[in-house]
């Protein structure tokens, strides 16, 4: 009748349960009343409802919690109480314009007992749920939530059935909260499982279970212990898994490998062969647990580790690792969705990386080029080549930055500007860009003026695009941070589709102009006036090679900003030169370039940088912070402090904390810090409110930063968080900062 000695264990599980419970009800019935007279009923679980905000706001949103506190010696069940049991039940009794989502459960704990597998709470624990207030509800409405809950509590003699009416009663109004009930809530929060965005895989083969799930390497795990050894998957619903049988875990870069034996699909939740989705959580340590989708694949598909050894040692992280968002907390569930999201911000962060002034200088030209150009089959092969051009370097690096990753690099967006050969050869390019426009020598693919009325073909569109999106690398904005930093979590295809949209959206502008023929009509018709155009678009590339220049001398020594101001020197020269020989007629006019490229590429390859000085090279210790910050609420600046996890951590403890994560070679960064952040008005209130300011300066490349980037789904900078005294999680600032906003957020938590 039954399949194996599992089903048996269980129904007699069962079986021994429902005795219990009708001996308990026939029999002892005299023994319960007097117990039922303390202890509010003599139940073994106190339960309550609790609100975040005691007035929560018509249309706004708060979360609510049910506290179960079990009595010493006793637990309670998680939403799959496991081999024996059942789990919370529960009825709400809501007035019209007051909703409330699903329960949120805390990571179970494994009770064996018997050859039996429960999950339960040993301690106390509370189940969160969002709950709504419609807008139409008038300020003032006096609300009365009801739940009607039934669930088992159990000791290790003894189980019990038991039942309560909770009730809660509140009035809608300003949503305010209390600081206490804040921090309350916040631990709550803590131990939820955090969402994995991306699915994860599972395949079923000859009695093993085997998961595939996505888990970026910036999740640290153990190097003192197996991971096997404090690594546990709790499956949502069962028959899927065996629940007594031992699981392995395998780290394999940004996989976590996990195997079992197979349940047997016996109606506790799927039928034999249909099981197509599977939900559970897995518990990475004690202050660390993710909950998961993962969609079956065929036999054979996963591979099946066969030992539960490491294939890398990593370290168990501790509370406080994960107390600054260790996994984002929020997160869409379909990937699909996720994907989707990403790649649209991608492309809208492309399209505005063209008002960055290394790179609307030659999309301008090259939009201007297609100005009353009669061949549609040229102006829409010169706009493909041009896409073409951009795509494939943003993609070619997204693949790079993707790679290094798997190899345990550290790296994000802009992460060549990290190295300071790369800024001189930049600030090189740029020249040679600037000297091109400002009419020192002719180059095809840039030029104007009269060259603007030829046929440039589709070469140097193509190239064009390459170097637009080549310069605008070191810049993220609006949209793009966020989609990036998706990218590095996401499967490496949605990854490099994302990329992509990068530079399809780079090229968008000169795309519309050249498939649009009534935008090229609109535009303003060719001239001596745009030879003028051209001239004025020298002046934004040279201020860029002027502020590369102030980023190398973050990053090298005296000696090496003066070698890269002489190959500057030598090849202007070389560069007017080509110039003359070009008015004169001469032939190969270009040979003048020719040592001056060898020595420019032997220099940089044989150079060394040196040291620096800058911010970001200094390290503080914990006390070091803490002193600073001290001082700092006495003046009227708040000098900021070198970021470092832990010392944030123990600052939130005690002040507010605004971090900012900056790079030299980062235009938005800059800005931000000229006009917002380094304010005096701004810097004002951080001081009266005490708040610390902590600056991760990431000019130079820094592995701690980089994976508390990606920690915050970012790959690049700027990043701007805002964490209140005692509040863990942090509040993502805009990427465009204003003075009134830093204010506002520092006079209210002052």
């Amino acid at each position: 009748m039954f399949k194996n000695r599992t089903l048996l264990v269980q129904a007699a599980a069962g079986f021994w349960l429902m005795l219990c419970l009708a001996i308990q009800a026939q029999v002892l019935p005299a023994q319960a009343m007097p117990v039922q007279a303390s202890n509010e009923g003599g139940r073994k679980i106190t339960a309550s409802l609790m609100l975040e905000s005691g007035a929560p706001a018509p249309g706004a949103e708060t979360t609510l919690a049910i506290t179960m506190s079990p009595a010493a010696g006793w637990h309670g069940y998680w939403i799959n109480p496991g081999d024996a049991g059942f789990p919370l039940k529960m009825q709400w009794q809501l007035p019209d314009g007051v909703t409330v989502g699903e329960l949120q459960y805390p990571a179970p704990a494994q009770l064996l007992t018997s050859g039996l597998m429960n999950y339960i709470y040993h301690g106390d624990y509370a189940l969160l749920a969002p709950l709504h207030i419609d807008e139409d509800l008038p300020l003032g409405s006096l609300i009365t939530l009801t739940a009607d809950l039934s669930y088992l509590v159990c000791s290790p003699k003894l189980c019990l059935p038991e039942q309560q009416r909770l009730h809660k009663q509140f009035s809608v109004g300003d949503g305010g909260a209390t600081q206490e009930v804040r921090e309350t809530f916040d631990g709550w929060r803590q131990q939820l499982p955090r969402p994995i965005v991306a699915s994860a895989e599972f395949s079923i083969q000859d009695g093993q279970f085997a998961l595939s799930l996505p888990l970026p390497e910036s999740v640290q795990l153990t190097d003192t212990a197996q991971l096997t050894d404090v690594a546990h998957l709790y499956p949502e619903v069962n028959g899927v898994i065996s629940n007594t049988a031992p699981q392995n875990f395998i780290r394999k870069g940004d996989r976590l490998l996990m195997t079992t034996a197979a349940g047997d699909g016996d109606g506790y939740g799927y039928g034999e062969g249909d099981i197509s989705d599977f939900y559970g959580v897995i518990t990475l340590n004690e202050s660390l647990a993710v909950r998961f989708r993962a969609v079956r694949q065929p036999e054979g598909a996963l591979a099946f580790p066969t030992s539960s050894a490491l294939t890398a040692q990593v370290a168990v992280p501790t509370q406080e690792d994960y107390s600054i968002a260790a996994i984002p907390p929020e997160s869409p569930g379909n990937p699909l969705v996720t994907a989707a999201v990403a790649v649209f911000g991608a492309v809208l962060g492309g399209l505005l990386l063209n008002l960055m002034p290394c790179v609307f200088p030659i999309l301008s030209l090259k939009v201007l080029s297609l100005t009353n150009l009669g061949d549609e089959r040229t102006a829409k092969t010169g706009a493909l080549a041009y896409t073409l051009g951009a795509v494939l370097v943003c993609v070619l690096l997204g693949a790079l930055i993707l790679m290094l990753r798997a190899f345990g690099h550290q790296v994000g967006w802009a992460f060549q500007l990290q190295r300071p050969e790369i800024i001189v050869a930049l600030i090189l390019l740029m020249m040679t860009i600037g000297l091109n426009l400002a009419g020192l020598f002719e180059l095809g693919t840039l030029s104007s003026g009269s060259k603007l009325q030829q046929k440039p073909g589709p070469a140097g569109d193509f190239w064009t695009g390459v170097l637009a999106a080549f310069v605008a690398t070191p810049c993220t904005g609006p949209f793009m941070a966020t989609a990036l930093g998706a990218a590095m979590l996401l499967p490496t295809s949605v990854g490099l589709m994302v990329f992509a949209g990068l530079g399809l959206g780079m090229a968008l502008p000169f795309l519309l102009v050249g498939f649009i023929p009534a935008l090229r009509k609109r535009m303003p018709r060719p001239g001596a006036w745009m030879l003028t155009a051209k001239r004025c678009f020298a002046v934004p590339m040279f201020l860029t090679a002027l502020g590369l220049v102030w980023v190398l001398m973050q990053q090298a020594d005296s000696g090496y900003l003066f070698i890269a101001l002489l190959l500057v020197l030598l090849l202007s020269l070389a560069l007017w030169l080509m110039g003359l020989l070009q008015r004169s007629g001469r032939h190969r006019p270009w040979w003048p370039l020719v040592p001056i490229v060898i020595l420019v590429g032997g220099t940089l390859m044989i150079a060394a940088p040196g040291g620096s000085n800058h911010l970001g090279a200094n390290s503080a210790t914990s006390t070091e912070m803490k002193a600073g910050a001290e001082a700092a609420a006495e003046s009227e600046a708040v000098r900021p402090l070198a970021f470092d996890e832990a010392s944030l951590s123990a600052l939130v403890k005690q002040q507010d904390v605004f971090v900012y994560f900056s790079a030299d070679w980062c235009l938005t960064c800059q800005v931000n810090e000229r006009v917002a952040i380094e304010r005096q008005e701004t810097q004002a209130a951080f001081a009266r409110a005490n708040t610390a300011v902590m600056l991760g300066d990431w000019t130079k490349g820094d592995p701690a930063i980089t994976r508390f980037l990606a920690k915050n789904w970012r790959s690049g900078v700027p990043l701007y968080l805002w964490y209140s005294k005692g509040n863990p999680a942090p509040q993502v600032l805009p990427q465009l900062l204003t003075p009134s906003l830093l204010i506002e957020k520092a006079s209210a938590g002052g």
